[in-house]
C-alpha cells in the first residue's frame, strides 16, 4: 500500500488520538471493525511490527515438537531446535510460495517438507534438499540463499513472542505491570492442560479484546455466573503510552472465589501466591494478540488472531502448575470448570456477533463510556498510535499529526 484511500482517510481522521479518560473519550469509529480496506492497513499498522504472542513453551518441551498458528495472513511454524531453542519461522516454502505446514498442525518433527515439490528445510529454517535442482545451480548454492524467513523472538515468562520487524524493541520494558503478575503466579513454569480452537467466529479481532478487557458486561451478559467478581468491584490503573499492557484487577466478594457452582475454587491455590492475589482475578491484554486470566488456582488465556475485518480465530489455553495437575481428581474438577466456561462462552460468542452485526448498520454512532469500560480507552490510544505512525509512512500529513498528540 503505498497511499491512503479516501475511506481510509475518514476512518483515520474519526479516531481520538488523545484521550485515555473514559468521562471524555469516545468509541472507535465503525469502520476499524467492518472495513476491509481498513484491515489491509491494520495488517501493516500493528501485525507487521508489534510482538505477537503465539503460545506456550510447555507446548513445545522437547528437540523436534512443533505447532503453527496463522497470524493475519501469514502462516507461522514455532519450533524447538535441536539445540533447544525455540523459533518462530515462516510456513512459506521459497521455491514457489507453497506452505509447508497445515495452519493448526502439531506434532514433532526432524525436517519440514514442502508437499508440492518436496523441498525440505530442517529445524532451524535451513534449506537442506531442492529434488531435481542441479541443473540450474549447485546444492550447496542454493543452500547457502535459500532459509524459510525468520521472526524475531521474545520468551517472556514461558510465553513465546514473535515480531516480524526484526528491528522491533524489546517487549518485556513495556510490560512491567504485568510482568510482576506473571512472575507472582510463575507463568514461565505452568504447563498448558488444554487448548481449545474456534475458527471462523464473525467479529472483530478487537471486539473480542473488548469484550475481554471491560467488567460492564459481566453484570448483564454473565449475570450469575460472574457474580463473585461484581464489575462494581473492578478496579482501574493508570496507564500511559509506555505501557505495553492494557489491564485491570477485579476484587472477589470472598477469598478464593472460582467461577464454577460452588462460587469457590475447586482446584489447588498456586503456590506461595498471597492472600492479596487470592482475593482478586487479573484481566490483561497485551495486543494484538493474546488476553490474560490470572486466578488464584489458574492462569488462563486467549490467543485472538485476525482472518479478515469481519473474522477471527479465538484460541483459548489453561495453565497450572505440575503439582496440580498431579492432584487427586484434578480431571473432574477441571471439567466441572469447564462446563460452566462454556456457557460463559457461549454468551460471549452471541454478544460479539450482535456487535458486529450492529457496527454494519448506518447508524451506528461513537458512543461513550462507562467508568466500567476505563480499559478501552486505553485500548484505543495504543492503536491509535499505531495507526498513525504507519499512516505517517504513507502520508506526511500525518506525521504533523502524530508529532501533535504522540
Amino acid at each position: 500500500m503505498n497511499q491512503l484511500s479516501a475511506q481510509l482517510h475518514d476512518i483515520l481522521g474519526a479516531l481520538d488520538a488523545e484521550s485515555t479518560d473514559y468521562t471524555t473519550a469516545r468509541t472507535m469509529p465503525a469502520g476499524v471493525y467492518t472495513s476491509e480496506e481498513f484491515y489491509e492497513f491494520e495488517k501493516e499498522a500493528v501485525f507487521a511490527r508489534e510482538w505477537l504472542c503465539l503460545g506456550h513453551v510447555s507446548q513445545i518441551p522437547n528437540e523436534g515438537d512443533y505447532f503453527t498458528i496463522q497470524v493475519a495472513d501469514e502462516p507461522l511454524i514455532v519450533v524447538r531446535g535441536s539445540d533447544g531453542v525455540v523459533r518462530v519461522m515462516s510456513s512459506i516454502c521459497q521455491h514457489r510460495g507453497y506452505p509447508v505446514t497445515v495452519d493448526g498442525d502439531k506434532g514433532n518433527a526432524k525436517q519440514f517438507r514442502c508437499a508440492y515439490h518436496y523441498w525440505a528445510y530442517d529445524l532451524k529454517g535451513d534449506l537442506i534438499a531442492a529434488p531435481e535442482m542441479t541443473r540450474t545451480c549447485p546444492l550447496a548454492q542454493l543452500r547457502s540463499e535459500t532459509a524459510l524467513p525468520q521472526l524475531k523472538v521474545e520468551i517472556w515468562f514461558g510465553m513465546i513472542f514473535a515480531n516480524m520487524n526484526p528491528d522491533a524493541a524489546a517487549l518485556a520494558p513495556t510490560l512491567g505491570k504485568l510482568g510482576t503478575e506473571m512472575e507472582a503466579y510463575d507463568v514461565g513454569n505452568l504447563q498448558v492442560v488444554k487448548t481449545m480452537e474456534y475458527k471462523n467466529q464473525p467479529w472483530n479481532w478487537k471486539g473480542m479484546h473488548e469484550n475481554a478487557l471491560e467488567p460492564y458486561h459481566t453484570s448483564f451478559v454473565h449475570q450469575g455466573y460472574h457474580d463473585m467478581a461484581p464489575a462494581s468491584m473492578a478496579e482501574f490503573l493508570p496507564w500511559d503510552d509506555t505501557d505495553g499492557q492494557v489491564m485491570h484487577p477485579t476484587r472477589y466478594r470472598w477469598m478464593d472465589a472460582g467461577f464454577n457452582p460452588t462460587g469457590k475454587v475447586i482446584l489447588p491455590i498456586l503456590p506461595n501466591l498471597s492472600e492479596e492475589r487470592r482475593k482478586r482475578i487479573v484481566f490483561a491484554s497485551v495486543l494484538p494478540t493474546v488476553f490474560f486470566a490470572l486466578s488464584p488456582d489458574q492462569v488462563f488465556y486467549f490467543l485472538i488472531t485476525p482472518e479478515s475485518a469481519n473474522s477471527m480465530t479465538l484460541r483459548m489455553a489453561w495453565l497450572f502448575p505440575e503439582s496440580s495437575i498431579k492432584s487427586p481428581g484434578f480431571q473432574w474438577a477441571f471439567d466441572m470448570q469447564n462446563a460452566v466456561n462454556e456457557v460463559i462462552n457461549e454468551q460471549d460468542i452471541y454478544s460479539n456477533t450482535r456487535m458486529q452485526w450492529g457496527q454494519r448498520s448506518r447508524y451506528t454512532k461513537r458512543g461513550r463510556y462507562s467508568w466500567q469500560e476505563g480499559t478501552l480507552p486505553q485500548m484505543n490510544r495504543w492503536l491509535t498510535l499505531r495507526y498513525l505512525k504507519y499512516a505517517a509512512e504513507l502520508d506526511p500529513r500525518y506525521a504533523d499529526l502524530l508529532a501533535t498528540v504522540g
